[in-house]
């Protein structure tokens, strides 16, 4: 069976699970305020790494975390402050936190 060699897209759900207004910054530049129990979704190039930084707004809390993928994932807040990535362990890495 032939396998693709064709870049494609992959979603990234990600999902504000805490309390809080999160800001979600690219590395790549750009960034979205994320309500409580809001959801953003991005578009990324499969098997690409992106990288992220997440700040809690009433908190001098920070997180930076790395995602590479093959298939559409979700990545929940309380996951990256934690350290672990959440249910998106195997596809999200935590590198620093604050």
């Amino acid at each position: 069976m032939p396998v693709t060699t064709a870049p494609y897209e992959i979603l990234l759900k990600f999902i504000n699970d805490t309390p809080d207004v999160l800001h979600l910054t690219a590395a790549s530049g750009g960034g979205a305020l994320v309500e409580r129990g809001q959801d953003v979704v991005l578009v990324l190039t499969a098997g690409l790494t992106y990288r992220y930084t997440l700040k809690q707004l009433s908190q001098p809390r920070k997180a930076q975390f790395s995602v590479r993928a093959w298939d559409d994932i979700q990545c929940r807040a309380t996951g990256v402050f934690a350290g672990t990535g959440g249910a998106a362990a195997s596809a999200v890495t935590v590198t620093g936190r604050s």
